[in-house]
């Protein structure tokens, strides 16, 4: 029929990155689930690791960190089994962010470090960019933040030459609140207000809100 060529697995993730673009999370959670159940179904292990992956950043972002890293660990086991080092790349970066969110900065780092060495193995440079600007968080967290600095402007660089403009909006709303570590008001208001016109742009409400509170609370120390 006239959809036969159509992918299922393609069609599913696209429902699953458009609910959670548009802030229906719930939603993707179904798919996700309903798609791993078929993929255990059809002993599919590659297939079962990615919608694994993609139901652990759900729990993740809502904050049920224990079960998130149980579902990473899962996809961790069958990436080794299957030798997929590309989506053991972004395991590892996902499970470094639950550790810091855990205040377990030496162990995420160590993660970033794996999953950055298979991005530079692999040419991954999507991958590359997002492990730049996490790595630069934990630095900037230590107070080491020229290091955290010259991070960020890799991430940039990367964004800018994929043309990944919602990366690019991440990157520089890390930019801006770290030029506020640096003390560099209007460095720190241009990055923010690019992050937010980015956001607008794309219409990405989560990433919009955040950038528009960061924003406000520049405007009220400005003023204090």
């Amino acid at each position: 029929g006239a959809g036969a060529g159509f992918d299922v697995q393609s069609l599913a993730y696209y429902g699953y990155a458009h609910t959670m673009r548009i802030g229906r999370p719930s939603e993707a959670l179904e798919i996700c689930e309903r798609m791993s159940r078929a993929a255990g179904e059809a002993k599919s292990q590659f297939q079962l690791q990615a919608w694994l992956g993609n139901q652990a950043l759900i729990l993740q972002a809502w904050g049920r960190l224990d079960e998130a890293l149980a579902l990473d660990k899962k996809q961790e086991a069958i990436c080794l089994a299957l030798g997929n080092q590309d989506s053991l790349q972004g395991c590892y970066g996902n499970q470094a962010l639950i550790l810091k969110a855990w205040g377990r900065l030496d162990e995420a780092l160590a993660l970033h470090k794996k999953e950055e060495a298979i991005c530079l193995e692999l040419g991954n440079q999507d991958g590359l960019q997002g492990c730049y600007g996490n790595q630069a968080l934990i630095l900037q967290d230590w107070g080491r933040l020229d290091e955290a600095l010259a991070l960020l402007k890799k991430q940039e660089a990367i964004c800018l030459k994929l043309g990944n403009k919602s990366s690019l909006g991440i990157c520089y709303c890390n930019w801006g609140l770290l030029e506020r570590a640096l003390a560099h008001p209007d460095a720190e208001h241009e990055k923010l207000s690019t992050a937010l016109a980015i956001f607008e742009e794309l219409g990405m409400p989560r990433e919009r809100d955040t950038v528009r509170a960061a924003l406000a609370k520049s405007r009220a120390a400005g003023t204090s």
